[in-house]
C-alpha cells in the first residue's frame, strides 16, 4: 500500500507549483496502480484544514476541498485509519525527530500510521527521513529526469 503526505495532494492540484508535475504524476499512478493507495485520516484533516485557510495562497472553498477528497476516494483511494498505531511507536518516532514535539507530532503520527500498515509513505518533506531507521518506507516523487528540487 502507498500513502500520500498532504504535500503530495497540494502540489498535485496546484499547476503553478514547481513540484506539480511529479506530484500529479505520482498521485495518478498511485490511484491507477494495482498496489492499493490510501489517504490517512491525518492527511485528509490537514488537507481540509490548510486548504480552506484564507491565510494560504490558493485557499479553496469548503466545497472545493471536500470535492477533491471525494474525487480521490471515488477514484479508488482507501481511507486509512489509525487503530493499529501503538503509543510506543509514536513516542519512538517523536523522539527520533530532529524537531520539537509541537512541530514533529503530525509527521511522526503519519509515519506511525504508514509503519503500522506496512505502507510506503510518499512525501517531498525531508523531515520524514528521520523515521526511515525506525521502519518507515519513504518514497520521494521525481520528475521525468529523476530529479526533484525542494
Amino acid at each position: 500500500m502507498k500513502i500520500a503526505d498532504v504535500q503530495i495532494l497540494f502540489y498535485a492540484i496546484d499547476p503553478t507549483s514547481e513540484l506539480h508535475e511529479p506530484a500529479a504524476r505520482w498521485l495518478e499512478d498511485a490511484i491507477n496502480d494495482r498496489e492499493p493507495f490510501g489517504l490517512a485520516w491525518p492527511t485528509i484533516h490537514q488537507f481540509l484544514r490548510l486548504g480552506t485557510n484564507p491565510a494560504f495562497a490558493g485557499c479553496m472553498t469548503d466545497r472545493e476541498a471536500l470535492g477533491w477528497v471525494a474525487e480521490w476516494i471515488g477514484a479508488g483511494a482507501e481511507i486509512i485509519g489509525d487503530a493499529d498505531v501503538r503509543w510506543e511507536l509514536l513516542v519512538e518516532l517523536v523522539e527520533a525527530s530532529r524537531r520539537l514535539l509541537r512541530n514533529s507530532v503530525d509527521d511522526a503520527f503519519l509515519a506511525a500510521v504508514a509503519i503500522s500498515r506496512g505502507a510506503t509513505l510518499a512525501s517531498f518533506d525531508r523531515d520524514f527521513e528521520s523515521f526511515v531507521p525506525h521502519g518507515l518506507r519513504l518514497e520521494r516523487p521525481t520528475n521525468r529526469t529523476g530529479a526533484v528540487r525542494t
